[in-house]
């Protein structure tokens, strides 16, 4: 049977980006570009996905963000994390990255969906069309 020409036009049309994180509060001016690229992707329709590991885990943890400014007298970090939340990307965390930095799953903020470990990172690196890391 064929399948209408829109439907088809939607189910190929949808991009997977993985932006893996590697990046954390020690470095805030690392963090922003990965935020931007995962909420635009996002705006374009793209499924995006944001994995924090290593030093990245740390953005995540509750209240840090919101006390982790890019610059002096700049936005804090939880303002680029609000709008990928807002636009729909999906945050997850390793599993070993949380030892790394001193934290246990319940340290992480609600928008975190899924502590992952390293073969579901590279499931989700082999199923992306972009994978980009920071």
């Amino acid at each position: 049977m064929a399948r209408n020409l829109q439907e088809v036009s939607t189910v190929e049309a949808q991009k997977k980006v993985l932006i893996i994180q590697t990046s954390g509060l020690k470095t805030p001016e690392r963090i922003p570009a990965p935020f931007f690229i995962a909420t635009t992707a996002a705006a374009m329709d793209m499924d995006a996905t944001v994995v924090f590991t290593m030093q990245g885990a740390s953005i995540v943890r509750k209240g840090a963000a919101e006390r982790t400014r890019i610059k002096e007298g700049g936005a804090t970090i939880a303002s680029f994390l609000d709008q990928a939340i807002e636009s729909g990307v999906k945050l997850m965390v390793c599993h070993q990255a949380l030892d790394l930095v001193g934290m246990e799953p319940d340290d992480c903020i609600e928008a975190v969906q899924e502590v992952v470990g390293a073969a579901a990172m590279l499931d989700m690196a082999l199923e992306s069309d972009i994978v980009l890391t920071f």
